[in-house]
């Protein structure tokens, strides 16, 4: 077996994992009434426009979804938090009639005593639009948590669920 360290355990490829976790989140979105077509394009930039494909959206929605883990020694993958930080630019450069979804697949960490979505929020609140609802999704039994904006905290804050779909009316 060739060598890989970067590759994520128990999965035949980093990619196929994304595009799995993908799939559920579709999945998940189709089960609560909302429709969404796979790499929706939207023109974004800052003085030139330019168009940028999310993993899904529609006329009113724009969703990116991230399935990474923490590494093997129980760190950050911080290679993959920058592209979470690269998807929260993109979001912001997104045109303000959006709703932005951003969903990541769960992973705890014990040292932390935190999910991966917990580390970020926690590390790079300053990076996040107040307008994209985070959601930490739960594969095994398709448990989530959200987060949303809090203007008083002035960062993202564990909401009821129910936060989801008032943002989503």
């Amino acid at each position: 077996m060739e060598n890989r360290p970067y590759q994520r355990k128990g999965v035949s490829s980093n990619t196929q994992a994304g595009k799995d976790f993908e799939n559920k989140i579709l999945f998940f979105l189709e089960n609560n009434g909302i429709t969404v077509e796979p790499q929706t394009k939207v023109e974004i930039g800052i003085n030139a426009k330019k168009e940028h494909a999310f993993d899904f959206g529609n006329n009113s929605i724009l969703v990116e979804c991230k399935s990474q883990t923490w590494t093997e020694t129980g760190n950050a993958p911080s290679a993959k938090i920058k592209n979470w930080s690269d998807a929260m630019f993109s979001f912001y450069l997104a045109p303000k009639k959006y709703k932005k979804l951003f969903f990541v697949e769960m992973s705890f960490n014990q040292k932390y005593c935190k999910t991966l979505l917990e580390y970020f929020i926690d590390h790079y609140f300053y990076l996040i639009p107040s307008d994209v609802i985070l959601i930490d999704y739960y594969t095994e039994n398709n448990n989530y948590e959200v987060y949303v904006y809090d203007a008083k905290e002035k960062m993202h804050l564990h909401k009821d669920k129910n936060e989801l779909w008032n943002f989503l009316k």
